[in-house]
């Protein structure tokens, strides 16, 4: 994994920050030369915005996958962990950054139990060391992996099940995310 270099996104920012500004100034500029805006000017404007958008959505690509498939496990008191593999398949550097949240009320349970009854778990991300992490950088094509660690709350009921989004957002296109459902059953220490 890669630490965060800010130097890359400043470039991206910088490229769309002076796109932004030039549409803006050939908008302003012509108001000013002419009342009437002609066809090649508006084609123009339109060019260049449509290559913004382009620009943006061709960088910012990833996929975000649970290693092995291994979606669904059980939780004993102490945690456990999931391991995450996310890809950048953009075409630039990019930094993700790592959030979850629970979606009990819109996933489904593995054994068809209803999902009125899933409990909420405590989530956080490390790297392979274990050092907490919030956010990974990625070169074109490179592949990390991360850890989704869960641990069950003080008096959480047991035998229950939780669907947790893992999801990962760019941070040069915040409008482009990638996500997965991990699926966790709080099992019985008791029955183990």
């Amino acid at each position: 994994m890669k630490p965060k270099t800010t130097l890359n996104l400043f470039k991206n920012f910088l490229a769309i920050e002076l796109k932004k500004h030039l549409l803006l100034f050939l908008a302003f500029a012509y108001e000013k030369v002419s009342p009437k805006p002609s066809m090649l000017f508006l084609a123009s404007i339109l060019l260049l915005n449509s290559s913004i958008t382009y620009s943006q959505s061709s960088s910012c690509k990833a996929t975000i996958q649970v290693e092995k498939n291994r979606f669904t496990q059980s939780v004993p008191p102490e945690g456990t962990s999931y391991t995450i593999q996310i890809s950048n398949t953009g075409s630039s550097n990019s930094t993700y950054t790592l959030s979850s949240s629970n979606v009990n009320s819109s996933c489904s349970n593995n054994d068809g139990s209803n999902v009125s009854g899933n409990v909420n778990l405590n989530v956080s991300f490390s790297d392979a060391s274990l050092n907490s992490i919030s956010e990974i950088s990625l070169s074109p094509g490179e592949t990390a992996s991360f850890l989704v660690n869960v641990k069950v709350p003080v008096g959480t009921t047991v035998s229950r099940w939780n669907c947790t989004e893992i999801t990962a957002t760019a941070t040069a296109c915040s409008s482009y995310k990638v996500s997965t459902i991990l699926h966790t059953l709080v099992s019985d220490p008791n029955q183990e």
